[in-house]
This record gives structure tokens, C-alpha cells and sequence, in this order.
């Protein structure tokens, strides 16, 4: 009998998160995962408005993302036999809300693409990923798909 296993995969809706999202279902050969995906959209910097705070539109925010969410992930499921899937949208910090939305789900692991960047660009940019692994509350497998 395969053990159950709560993963938390997160989607940017890049094709690196689309293979990990292909890695974590290719994982039932060895147990029955529970994915938790989530989106975490990046903050509303309220500053910006002329017209005060703009937390009213983050409910519509959300849920727009949470049916972008579920759409594009739809194709990228098997047919037959599909994982359990529990979808999940945040904001903020990416790798703080993927930390958070980890301990909230209890989750047993992460897993989590990466781009792969070097040099001036990861220094630049930086690697949510990397910074996943250093603040997580249990395992992380990062995933740098190979592409064709």
C-alpha cells in the first residue's frame, strides 16, 4: 500500500513550474501525493493609488487567479487515476507565502522548480527557491527541469 503524502507545489505558471508539477504526479509510482499548488501574486503597493487603499480589489484578485489556477493546471493532470489536488492563492512575498501556506497545509514537503540562475542574474533577481530551502519548516526538493 502507498503512503499518502501532502506536497506543496508552487505555480508561476512558467513551463519550470509546469514540470515540477510534472515531477510531483510522476511521484505516484511511489506514493499517493496530495498537491497542494499554489499561486502567490505579488503585492499591491497601496502607495501607488491616488485613491487610498486598495484591499477591495483583492478578493477579485484572488479569485481570478484561483480560475487561472485551476484552468491551466487542468491539461497538466492525467486523465485517468488524477492526484488529489487542493488549490491555493496567496500575496505577498513569494517565498514567505510559500513558507507560510506550507505550515497552514501541513504539508510534509515542498517541491519546488527552479530556473537555474547564475551570476549577476541570481544576484539580481534572486532565487525564491533558495530561499524556500533556507526558511521552510520541513523538507524541500527543488527541481531544475531539464528543457528541450
Amino acid at each position: 500500500m502507498k503512503r499518502a503524502m501532502r506536497i506543496l507545489v508552487p505555480i508561476d505558471f512558467s513551463i519550470y513550474s509546469w514540470e515540477t508539477l510534472r515531477y510531483a504526479i510522476g511521484m505516484r509510482e511511489l506514493l499517493e501525493p496530495v498537491l497542494v499548488l499554489l499561486y502567490v501574486l505579488p503585492p499591491v503597493d497601496d502607495s501607488l493609488s491616488l485613491f487610498g487603499p486598495l484591499d477591495s480589489g483583492q478578493e477579485d484578485r484572488e479569485s481570478r487567479a484561483l480560475e487561472r489556477l485551476r484552468k491551466e493546471v487542468e491539461p497538466h493532470l492525467p486523465e485517468t487515476d488524477p492526484p488529489e489536488v487542493h488549490y491555493r492563492v496567496s500575496s505577498g512575498i513569494p517565498f514567505k507565502e510559500i513558507c507560510r501556506a506550507a505550515d497552514a497545509e501541513k504539508v510534509e514537503m515542498i517541491l519546488i522548480g527552479t530556473h537555474g540562475r547564475t551570476g549577476l542574474s541570481h544576484l539580481l533577481i534572486g532565487s525564491t527557491a533558495e530561499r524556500v530551502v533556507q526558511h521552510a519548516s520541513c523538507p524541500v526538493l527543488s527541481i531544475r527541469p531539464k528543457l528541450i
